[in-house]
């Protein structure tokens, strides 16, 4: 039986007492890492019609995908895209993300139950149901999940999704920062993209 192994990140604090903004043009100054993505749209097995399985689709993923390149273009920070297509997994497993339980697709990622096309640093699922919350990103998984209708933009959602898995926490005195819960700020600050960039050079190498 072949082992999925998805990459240990480490979470590093992104505190500030003053922080900066980073402007779209910031990021001329930081040389690029890239970091490479997989994105997976979830049908529950054998039926892409039922009520457990995604109703998007791979063009509409894309156009996510050069909104997500966009957000973190400023930092430095762009993603060589491996993978974008659609996967199946069991009512059970659907059934408990719908729940906001990702233990039992979490396994069969490891137990290779779902089966991937490719295996990336970074690994997202856009299902149709986490219950009441936007997205997730269980710690040191390497995967983030979205919901088929969050609260605010797909891309920001991703985008934060995507932060956590780099190492930020959330941010919980300005809702125009990427990692503010539940709005659609989109900022980042010098802390948070040195301790992003700091994890990315890190999966790019393979050291995490």
């Amino acid at each position: 039986m072949r082992y999925l192994i998805f990459p240990l990140l480490l979470v590093a604090s992104c505190a500030s007492t003053s922080p900066a903004v980073i402007s779209d043009n910031s990021g001329a100054a930081n040389e690029p890492i890239e970091i490479a993505l997989s994105l997976y749209i979830v049908d529950e097995t054998d039926d892409s019609n039922s009520d457990l399985s995604s109703q998007r689709d791979v063009a509409g993923v894309e156009q996510i995908v050069e909104r997500i390149q966009a957000i973190w273009r400023p930092a430095g920070i762009e993603f060589s895209i491996a993978a974008i297509s659609r996967v199946d997994a069991s009512t059970e497993m659907l059934s408990s993300l719908a729940s906001g339980e990702t233990g039992g697709f979490l396994n069969g990622l490891y137990n290779g139950s779902v089966a991937l096309p490719k295996v990336s640093a970074i690994n997202g699922f856009y299902v149709r149901s986490l219950g009441t919350i936007n997205g997730i990103a269980p710690l040191g998984s390497g995967v983030f999940f979205v919901t088929d209708e969050p609260s605010v933009h797909d891309e920001r959602v991703s985008s934060h999704e995507i932060g956590h898995i780099l190492g930020l926490h959330h941010a919980i005195d300005d809702s125009n920062r990427l990692m503010f819960s539940g709005t659609n700020g989109m900022d980042l600050v010098e802390a948070e993209i040195s301790v992003a960039r700091y994890n990315a050079e890190g999966i790019a190498s393979g050291a995490r």
